[in-house]
């Protein structure tokens, strides 16, 4: 794990130089569990991608590809809102903790029962 945390936050980033929260999953899928998922960069830019810009594009991956855990485990991806809005997102770690970059600071891994957190949470997805 210690790769993935302290990755600086980049809007749009798909690598260790730098990521935003899908950007987390993507290495992660990729490098970790072996299984890419889309870098979503195109629809981002052509969206002129705003912090909820994200939200439909998860949403989508979501139906698309993802059943919800109700049993969750390691690398279930956590979708959280950030208010009304379902655009942001994570990977569950053992121990009840969370994998995320949601910027300014780097990537870093906090507890699921967080205050700022538990009341975020929309659900746990695993990749079909």
């Amino acid at each position: 794990m210690d790769r993935f945390v302290g990755i600086p936050y980049v809007e749009h980033g798909r690598d260790y130089a730098g990521a935003d929260c899908w950007g987390l999953i993507y290495l992660y899928y990729r490098d970790v569990l072996g299984r890419p998922v889309p870098s979503y960069l195109a629809e981002m830019q052509e969206r002129e991608f705003r912090p909820r810009g994200i939200g439909p594009l998860v949403d989508a991956e979501r139906e698309a590809h993802w059943i919800e855990a109700t049993e969750p485990q390691q690398g279930d991806v956590v979708l959280m809102r950030n208010g009304r809005h379902h655009n942001h997102v994570g990977i569950r770690l053992i121990g009840g903790r969370l994998l995320h970059s949601d910027g300014p600071g780097p990537s870093r891994i906090e507890r699921l029962d967080a205050l700022h957190l538990r009341n975020r949470i929309v659900g746990f997805y695993r990749l079909a």
